[in-house]
């Protein structure tokens, strides 16, 4: 993260879960991110069950669990959903997404 004169910046965790999730949840084939209500747009109580991240030093690792659309191809489905969280994360945070890990249910 940039370093700010005169002051610093510090985002919630729950920001950057609701970021990962919306990330997730826009990518095709993609049916349900858990922890994550699509229609009001926020994260469910107890998501951090559901949706695990850590940053350190400038560098983030997270873990979610999705649901695939029976007629999508799960392996395209997860590596679309692993870049369109690692180009979200990096470009609005200015973290290095280290790793996405997803369990597909």
């Amino acid at each position: 993260m940039k370093e700010f004169v005169g002051g610093s910046c510090y985002v919630a965790n729950e920001v950057i879960d609701t970021v990962i999730a919306q990330a997730a949840a826009k990518v095709e084939g993609v049916s349900q991110v858990r922890g994550y209500d699509a229609k009001n747009g926020r994260l469910k109580s107890h998501y951090d069950k559901l949706i695990q991240t850590e940053s350190k030093d400038g560098h983030l690792i997270t873990a979610l669990t999705l649901s695939v659309s029976r007629d999508a191809v799960i392996k395209d489905v997860v590596y679309q959903a692993q870049v369109a969280i690692k180009e979200e994360v990096e470009s609005m945070f200015g973290l290095v997404c280290d790793r996405v890990d997803v369990v597909v249910i």
